[in-house]
């Protein structure tokens, strides 16, 4: 009892942010589920097996057997599908070091609509775990997903679609090549999302491409006149009238004019009411006005993918018509990114309560430390308040530019030799990643240390002026006994498992994560953890490094809301400023501004709220201690977590 008295505040935030959790997740499920009228399972490693049928639906092919599979997907199954009800089914992966989640805009929009949808993990992502095969071109597990939703009992399988985005776009080019070799029986319609080039389908089979306006890989052709288009120009483009089946044009540049969205049948643009089927396999472009990585988190490329599913198949038995904009998927996005700010809020009522209990009560902060102690003011002159702001102020813009315009070397050049992938670190961009936040943990390490020096100059000339000038340690916050920092390892530990007990226990009440876009939290299988564990010592050097900054180097006269905002900018606008300039360039002009980072600087999108979020962690945590090592093991700890469970790997995880 005397415990819960005292820290009474801490858990009335820990239990506010359980339910805000709760609440929110229960609301993303309702949408998701479109009012629980679509039952939502993770499906793992499931199989099953049926007879081929004619494209009639009835007569059955003799001694023809499909056996499917799904290592890792979600099923959403309206719940008027039957055996005497059978609606279509479209199953759908999504892109390059991406996860089956990403597909949940599309996958919402459909089943609400009346299709059973399954997103499935591709090989080397997500829960389904590589077997060796580069995961960025790997194929089989779409198809093998294609018939297993063929030999659901629920699913009319004269209407059986496929759908992925980029290097899920090619995935479903090869099940739709795949399902041709075989004798186009399973297929009745596929939309490549992101992925320009066509393998071939069966006769009956409709297809359709959905680009971006500006895609960072794909979509380079040529005019009627044989010279180059760009990208945004695809739709005047002879790969786009090829797609889509129009000939007969002129050779002069502006020959060819392909309407976006358009339906061509036998290459006539033909018009198509939405909700109705058409007449015949048809083609269409869609172009949606956006970037690559936005297409599967874009309400008009949701629409896109809604307006194609509706004219292959019509509307599903059973079920309204609702036209392609109105979309609900972003409404559970924003209860996810709920959920996922209450995520990060609990760190710190958790090691509040945590720090309150007799095994860990040591590392709380002594009432005599002072955190504050020679501290630099902002309005100080004379040589020693000069060189103290030029340090802190000099100190964070370098670090901060030099992590933003060194990405690009780092990431293509270094990063892959100094942590090249194999078995033991299999993941194909987290070694790059690794290798830039070391290298800037490093480098800001020296500039800490020179401006130390710098200041200790100060204060002795400061001294012998008559001045009483003491220039502390910026590393007074990394003091600590060796008792102290293994009890710091476990309770950090004991954190980071908390939190993804909630996850877990959240994955299993309502199927969904916490998330923004690609910043995700989500369930991973347990043999990825000796993966992280070998990858987290890299990334701690910069955690490490970064939580000595955001304890040390501040200003005496600023309201902590501005320090943690300062400190903040200088760990992740670099970043953010070299992403900006990539995509400025893009949209402005049509070309990158380094094509070679056109992969990279997308990987790196959910690094810069990480970053910013991991000094709000790390500053809080060292008020709360008096050091900085609690910080930067659970900031180290938490996102390595994150970042093994959300991208590809190569190689299978070993022990």
């Amino acid at each position: 009892m005397e415990y819960l008295r005292k820290n009474r505040k801490s858990l009335i935030m820990l239990i506010i942010a359980m339910i805000v959790i709760l609440v929110s997740s229960f609301f993303a499920s309702m949408i998701q589920s479109a009012g629980f009228s679509v039952t939502v399972t993770d499906i793992r490693n499931e199989s099953n097996s049926g007879k081929l049928y004619e494209e009639d639906g009835i007569t059955e092919v003799a001694g023809q057997t499909v056996s499917g599979e799904v290592v890792s997907g979600i099923l959403f199954m309206p719940n008027d599908a039957s055996e005497s009800n059978k609606l279509p089914a479209v199953v759908m992966t999504h892109g390059y070091l991406n996860n089956r989640e990403l597909q949940l805009q599309n996958a919402i929009e459909l089943a609400r609509r009346g299709f059973i949808v399954i997103t499935i993990d591709r090989e080397g992502h997500g829960n389904y775990e590589s077997t060796g095969s580069a995961a960025m071109m790997t194929s089989e597990a779409l198809y093998e997903a294609v018939k297993y939703a063929y030999n659901l009992p629920e699913v009319d399988k004269t209407m059986v679609g496929v759908t992925g985005h980029s290097m899920g776009g090619f995935s479903t080019a090869m099940a739709m090549a795949s399902d041709l070799a075989t004798g186009g029986r399973i297929i009745s319609a596929g939309l490549m999302q992101g992925w320009s080039s066509f393998f071939g389908a069966g006769a009956n089979v409709s297809v359709g491409n959905l680009k971006a306006m500006d895609d960072e890989f794909f979509y380079q052709s040529k005019f009627a006149d044989g010279t180059a288009s760009i990208c945004r120009e695809y739709l005047h483009s002879t790969d786009a009238a090829s797609f889509v089946g129009v000939t007969g044009y002129g050779n002069t540049k502006d020959a060819i004019n392909i309407e976006d969205g358009g339906i061509y049948i036998n290459g006539q643009l033909t018009t198509v009411k939405e909700g109705t089927k058409a007449s015949a396999p048809f083609r269409v472009i869609y172009e949606s006005n956006e970037i690559h990585p936005l297409n599967h988190f874009s309400i008009e490329s949701a629409a896109s993918v809604v307006n194609f599913f509706y004219t292959a198949f019509g509307t599903p038995d059973g079920h309204d018509y609702i036209a392609s904009g109105s979309q609900t998927w972003w409404i559970k996005e924003a209860f996810s990114t709920i959920g996922l700010a209450a995520f990060f809020f609990m760190i710190f009522p958790l090691v509040s309560c945590l720090l309150a209990l007799p095994c860990f009560a040591s590392l709380k902060k002594k009432d005599d430390f002072d955190l504050d102690v020679n501290l630099p003011s902002i309005k100080k002159g004379g040589v020693v308040g000069v060189t103290r702001n030029l340090t802190y102020w000099g100190a964070g813009i370098v670090c901060m530019l030099f992590g933003g315009f060194m990405l690009e070397t780092i990431y293509t050049d270094w990063g892959p030799k100094l942590i090249p992938q194999n078995y033991m670190f299999p993941q194909d961009t987290t070694g790059n990643v690794a290798a830039w936040a070391a290298i800037c943990g490093i480098f800001a390490l020296v500039v800490i240390g020179i401006c130390w020096f710098f200041n200790s100059l100060a204060a002795r000339s400061a001294s012998k002026n008559g001045e009483a000038v003491v220039c502390g340690s910026p590393f007074r916050c990394a003091n600590i006994d060796l008792l102290s920092f293994i009890k710091t390892i476990v309770l950090t530990f004991t954190v980071v498992v908390a939190l993804y007990l909630v996850v877990w226990i959240n994955w299993a009440l309502w199927t969904v994560d916490f998330r923004l876009w690609t910043l995700d939290v989500k369930v991973f299988t347990l043999n990825m953890i000796p993966t992280m564990l070998r990858y987290a010592p890299i990334f701690f050097i910069y955690y490490a490094v970064s939580a000595i900054g955001n304890a040390g180097y501040r200003l005496k006269d600023l309201p902590e809301w501005a320090t943690i905002a300062i400190n903040a900018a200088f760990n992740c606008v670099g970043v953010l400023i070299v992403v900006l300039i990539q995509y400025i360039t893009f949209r402005s002009t049509g070309v990158l501004w380094q094509s070679n980072m056109n992969l990279g600087y997308i990987v790196v999108f959910p690094l810069i709220p990480v970053l910013a979020i991991a000094t709000i962690i790390s500053r809080v945590l060292y008020k709360k201690t008096g050091n900085i090592w609690l910080g930067a093991m659970i900031n180290t700890l938490l996102f390595t977590v994150m970042t093994v469970a959300n991208t590809a790997a190569s190689f299978p995880y070993m022990p």
